[in-house]
């Protein structure tokens, strides 16, 4: 077999799914890695299934492998891995959420990490307020021009997160736990696993709070 054929042990570290096993071809790189481990646990609902959204970095130190060195130059067997989400930088008036949150889109899978709070939703106009805030942008949908530049926002308070519409285009949180809820002008709760249903672009999006 040539060096090129030649495979590594190495243990990944996938979010909570720790320690999992893999044999990788050596010539592969971490891109190509990384899109291999996005296949195989595409049952974790809050990955985006796009490479460029995370980093392979070594346990032992957290730094980043080299996204254009295959893994035979950088690792020797049995090396240690963490998969890393990648975080777009903060817009002014913005922080960090508690947990990493995400919205997923029921019908198509897409995943849209929120990496800021307030967190809005709706599409792009540098001519409306906080334009860098939109973090989930459904412009690009077959039904998008349905959905209001500014729909709806998430907010944190005290460790608890809320939605609360920007627009009269109008919306539903659909409950994990059982129930309907409209999504008006002031904030309504919520909580892991809840549905945000725009109701004239016919778009589903879950909200997904990671390690909740």
């Amino acid at each position: 077999m040539s060096a090129s054929q030649t495979r590594l042990d190495v243990r990944i570290d996938v979010f909570e799914e720790e320690n999992q096993w893999g044999k990788p071809l050596s010539s592969l790189k971490p891109p190509e890695l990384i899109t291999a481990i996005l296949q195989e646990f595409r049952e974790l609902e809050y990955l985006s299934g796009e490479a460029d959204d995370y980093l392979l970095v070594k346990k032992e130190d957290m730094s980043p492998l080299d996204p254009e060195e295959p893994l035979k130059k950088q690792l020797s067997n049995e090396a240690p891995l963490v998969l890393w989400e990648q975080e777009r930088p903060l817009p002014p008036g913005t922080k960090r959420p508690s947990h990493p949150l995400y919205l997923r889109d029921q019908a198509a899978g897409k995943v849209f990490k929120l990496d800021w709070l307030p967190a809005i939703i709706g599409r792009p106009d540098k001519n409306q307020p906080h334009d860098d805030w939109l973090a989930v942008n459904l412009e690009s949908y077959p039904t998008g021009l349905r959905v209001s530049r500014r729909h709806a926002q998430i907010t944190e308070k005290d460790g608890r997160y809320y939605i609360n519409s920007l627009s009269r285009n109008p919306a539903i949180l659909k409950r994990a736990a059982g129930g309907d809820a409209p999504i008006g002008e002031n904030r309504t709760p919520l909580t892991n696993g809840d549905v945000i249903f725009l109701e004239r672009s016919n778009i589903s999006l879950k909200f997904i709070e990671r390690n909740a």
